[in-house]
């Protein structure tokens, strides 16, 4: 994890503060959460239950009131002459006077004595329609039978095919009941009345009549509705489709109402109720098997959860208040217990930036005792092993540089040189004499004093060098300088580009006339860049290779000229005064020529 690889980002007690604080985090939040939805569900269920009884007290008082409703439908049945308005059209014209003018009063009478009841209607086979209402009393004979479109409706549907059961339909309105003139309500007609309609169809003589009380909807949903005082719950009830039939809010009636998704329970089962969560909200349903409706509460979660608002305050104050004492008392204890340890810290790091040597002065009696008292060991023999190290080294390197020095520095053949010459020039003898001084020229930078010489030097160098090659293989060498002026007063190591270039006469161009050896040097940064590049027989990729280990692998026996010791010699005093990176690179290819290729830093003559 991240908080386990916190390089430079805190200290160790830091860590483990925090550690412990992630622990103590996820312990806490896990508990908690288990204990917020356990207490969150028993709140549901308790609502469920709750819900439960609500909507048992409500199915007896709708039960109450459809067996009143049916109680009242069976009485004008029985006892206002509706009987004999089944057969109106074929009745005397005084007995249908007589007949209508009997209903009238019976529907004004009931009306006035059950002020829920708005309206009641009459509908005879034969297209006879009557219909009392609180302001007016409408009549409908119409020679063409069933024209009204009451006889086109749900309700008169239902209600024949119910035989003589009252039935109960929702989602209409005064206007599907109007019968003036045989047709709709006019355009000026007011903002049309919701109805809950009970019907009850009768039959007399082969003839059939239908009975339609229509209920004042406000006061139908205050049966069930009235203790909701909780404005945030829906309480309705919908049909065997689903539709809203009874809502306090009006607006919804003919809706879509959200009725549990499980299939629903038939009406001969003992199941009523069922519940489902759904869109954010608590959906529970009730049959109310005397309708044959569902009565519907949607609770928002919201509702259970602002009933938790207090516990999760008291959660909430309590784990910031147990966070903060936990990061206080962890802090504290663990600083205690790491300061030991960040002393160790300090001293490892000041010995990270080479102050070697220094111990630590603490006793303690546990495993940080231990641990302190053997860097304290480790730290002092580490000092006396560095600088036994650097004695050793500075050695080493003084003897390899000398070692090296003096396989190319035959120093005793100078005053020799000198004598020839002057027996020569008395003897006359100009070419001999051309040639020593030649050879004292080359051998005198080996008698200077220091390891370095400027790049001009080592030129002219090179070019006396290749006068006495030339004057033993008759003038068949040639040597081309590609070296910028500006270069030329550079430091580099005396001697570093000889061995070079007579490694390349003495194998590359020994068995070819005519050869030519580039020297070539550019500026690349704060380096300058050599390359010497010869014409002759080059090498297969096997002797590459091998020329290539031999840089590397020499183990100080001795080594024939074919080997390349020259090489080995040039490429390990770069290595020794510059740095492991300097170094010698080879690419050949037969018949082709050779090239070697190696850098130097840039130094200017002090």
């Amino acid at each position: 994890m991240a908080i386990f690889k916190l390089k430079k980002r805190g200290s160790l007690a830091n860590q483990l503060v925090l550690s412990f604080l992630v622990i103590f985090l996820i312990i806490f939040s896990i508990s908690s959460l288990f204990a917020y939805l356990r207490i969150l569900g028993i709140l549901k269920d308790n609502a469920k239950e709750t819900t439960l009884r609500q909507f048992k007290q409500y199915d007896y008082n709708l039960t109450s009131f459809a067996n009143e409703v049916d109680q009242l439908s069976r009485l004008l049945v029985l006892d206002s002459e509706l009987y004999n308005l089944i057969n109106y059209k074929s009745k005397p014209e005084l007995d249908r006077v007589l007949q209508v003018g009997l209903a009238f009063r019976n529907f004004t009478q009931i009306l006035s004595d059950y002020k829920y009841i708005k309206e009641i209607s009459f509908y005879g086979d034969d297209g006879f329609a009557i219909r009392t209402t609180a302001q007016s009393n409408e009549i409908l004979v119409d020679a063409k039978d069933k024209v009204n479109k009451f006889y086109q409706s749900k309700i008169y549907e239902k209600s024949v095919s119910g035989g003589q059961k009252l039935v109960w339909l929702g989602g209409f309105t005064d206007q599907d009941f109007v019968i003036s003139d045989g047709l709709s309500a006019s355009p000026e007609a007011a903002k049309p009345v919701a109805y809950i309609s009970a019907a009850r169809s009768f039959f007399s003589n082969n003839q059939a009549g239908t009975l339609v009380i229509n209920v004042d909807m406000k006061y139908f949903t205050d049966i069930y509705n009235h203790a909701n005082d909780i404005s945030s719950n829906e309480l309705y009830l919908i049909d065997e489709k689903g539709k809203i039939v009874s809502d306090s809010n009006e607006a919804s009636i003919g809706e879509s109402g959200m009725a549990p998704s499980q299939p629903q329970v038939s009406a001969s089962s003992d199941i009523k109720f069922s519940s489902e969560e759904r869109s954010g909200k608590q959906i529970m349903s009730y049959r109310i098997d005397s309708l044959g409706w569902e009565l519907i509460n949607e609770i928002p979660v919201s509702a259970f959860i602002s009933d938790a608002l207090a516990l999760r305050t008291i959660v909430l104050t309590m784990f910031v208040f147990s966070l903060v004492s936990a990061a206080v008392l962890s802090r504290f204890w663990i600083l205690k217990v790491t300061k030991p340890l960040n002393s160790l810290t300090n001293v490892v790091r000041k010995m990270g930036q080479g102050n070697l040597g220094l111990t630590l002065d603490l006793e303690m009696r546990n495993e940080l005792g231990i641990l302190i008292t053997q860097f304290n060991k480790m730290s002092k023999n580490i000092y006396d092993l560095m600088e036994q190290k650097e004695t050793i080294q500075e050695e080493k390197r003084m003897i390899e540089i000398g070692a090296l020095q003096s396989q190319i520095n035959p120093h005793f053949f100078y005053n020799s040189l000198n004598t020839i010459k002057w027996m020569a020039i008395m003897a006359k003898a100009d070419n001999i004499v051309e040639s020593i001084t030649t050879l004292g020229d080359y051998l005198q930078p080996m008698f200077s004093k220091g390891m370095f010489c400027t790049i001009q030097e080592e030129i002219d160098y090179i070019e006396n060098y290749t006068k006495i090659m030339n004057y033993r293989m008759a003038g068949g060498i040639k040597v081309v300088h590609r070296i910028p002026l500006g270069l030329r007063e550079y430091r580099m190591l005396r001697f570093l580009l000889q061995p070079l270039i007579e490694n390349a006469i003495t194998h590359g161009l020994k068995n070819r006339s005519g050869g030519v050896i580039s020297i070539t040097a550019e500026e690349r940064g704060n380096e300058i860049l050599w390359s010497i590049q010869d014409n002759g027989e080059g090498m297969t990729e096997a002797r590459l290779q091998e020329v290539r280990r031999s840089l590397v692998n020499w183990d100080g026996e001795a080594w024939d000229e074919r080997k390349g010791i020259g090489l080995y010699n040039t490429n390990r005093r770069l290595q020794l005064h510059f740095g492991e990176h300097y170094s010698i690179h080879i690419e050949s290819k037969p018949q082709e020529g050779t090239e070697l290729t190696f850098g130097i830093p840039k130094v200017l003559k002090s």
